[in-house]
């Protein structure tokens, strides 16, 4: 059942992540597999403003410890991040505040 749970939080994350790109960022990401460096959708300046619109629409902050290229690979290792960082719960209740 927790797996379940955060399987689902996991996805509420990762939709509200394609959102933000496409919404905030103006980016449209293909595919939450899709590869954010490789392909050319972020670079140095962009991701740190994903950095910054992370931090607020997720109230969290990244450790620095995390500040490795493969956490932010794609849209699902971020959402793993996010998950990880708020052990699920707050992301589940900004969704429901609709927060992005």
């Amino acid at each position: 059942m927790i797996a379940e749970m955060a399987k689902a939080d996991q996805r509420t994350v990762q939709a509200r992540l394609s959102a933000l790109f496409l919404e905030v960022m103006h980016i449209d990401v293909p595919s939450i597999h899709t590869d954010l460096f490789d392909t050319g959708i972020l670079d140095s300046q962009r991701f740190v403003e994903l950095l910054l619109h992370i931090e607020q629409s997720f109230q969290t902050q990244i450790d620095i410890g995390d500040f490795e290229v493969e956490n932010f690979r794609c849209i699902e290792k971020i959402s793993s991040l996010i998950v990880q960082q708020n052990g699920g719960n707050r992301a589940a209740q900004s969704s429901a505040t609709g927060a992005v």
